[in-house]
């Protein structure tokens, strides 16, 4: 061990008399120690950007499901203070359909005058025979229970809240309550974040020809988009978005692109059938946002290494 200390001190002292020697290897180890920090350095504050990413998937996901909450807690109240009408409640046990057009009508017309149209409230009689209705009804008719979920019918795809009315233990007939699944853009934008709802192409005939000719993009594997709810600015980035990058979000990852950060859930019906999917995200031009952090972290870390290299360089010569 004292052997190997003298050697290097040999060494050392051999260099230190070889000043273009000396300065060259100390050149090279300091050179050498600041690209191994260096390399650490963006490593590590790229793991710290990745986590943010991920972290935000996860708040997105958080967020749409709180939201979702909010839509059911309001149409759930909607629902209760029909169930509560008596006048209601006989025309349902009575097949009154005239009353029960009525007063959806006016319901409906006064949500219409609020600049409210995304809502809207239905009844059923179960003494109606003759009229088709879908498997959430008839579920919500067989357990007695409420449901909530979304769906696409004939004029769109809409937040359901179906409710039955239970008079002597037995279901007389339900309330429906409906709410566009695209009043979500709205709570989004509000906070500054993006929204896109893509539906799946093999809903599309479950839409009335009035409701789906013209109004839906094609864009990736099976995927459209409603031109008529986001704008060509919208279309524009969603048009870039290629099978990879599709796959991607509906695994559950997130996609950086050069102008957004957008991450994606698979939507399912009342049913469990998949109907689309919800991407959200944010761009890169949002003063504040965590893809501006992420990035200037990673940025600055690079200028800081750099700055030390000019400097030793200085130093050196």
């Amino acid at each position: 061990m004292f052997g190997f200390i003298k050697m290097i001190q040999k060494w050392i002292a051999k260099l230190q008399s070889n000043k273009r020697m000396w300065f060259t290897t100390i050149f090279v180890i300091a050179s050498g120690g600041i690209l191994l920090s260096t390399y650490l350095l963006i490593s590590t504050t790229e793991r710290v950007a990745q986590n943010v990413y991920v972290n935000q998937t996860k708040e997105y996901e958080l967020r749409l499901k709180s939201l979702e909450k909010l839509i059911e807690k309001k149409l759930h109240q909607v629902a209760i203070a029909f169930s509560q009408n008596n006048a209601l409640i006989e025309a349902i046990q009575a097949n009154d359909t005239v009353t029960l057009d009525q007063i959806a009508n006016q319901f409906n017309t006064l949500l219409t005058e609020q600049n409210n149209s995304s809502l809207n409230i239905k009844f059923y009689s179960t003494q109606k025979q003759n009229e088709i209705i879908r498997n959430s009804i008839i579920a919500a008719i067989q357990t007695k229970n409420n449901i909530f979920g979304p769906e696409v019918i004939h004029d769109g795809i809409f937040y359901f809240f179906i409710s039955p009315i239970i008079k002597d233990n037995q279901v007389i007939g339900v309330i429906e309550v409906k709410e566009s699944i695209y009043t979500l853009k709205e709570s989004f934008n509000a906070l500054k974040q993006e929204y896109i709802f893509l539906l799946d192409s093999k809903m599309l005939p479950n839409l009335s020809i009035q409701n789906r000719e013209g109004l839906y993009l094609p864009l990736v594997k099976n995927f459209l988009l409603n031109n008529k709810v986001y704008d060509t600015k919208t279309q524009g980035y969603m048009s870039d978005i290629d099978n990879t990058s599709i796959q991607k979000i509906l695994s559950g990852d997130h996609l950086v692109m050069p102008e957004l950060y957008l991450n994606g859930v698979i939507i399912r019906d009342i049913n469990g059938v998949d109907i689309g999917v919800t991407i959200m995200g944010q761009t890169r031009h949002l003063e504040g946002g965590f893809i501006n952090i992420a990035q200037n972290m990673t940025s600055q870390v690079v200028m800081i290494t750099l700055g030390l290299i000019v400097s030793l360089l200085l130093f050196l010569f």
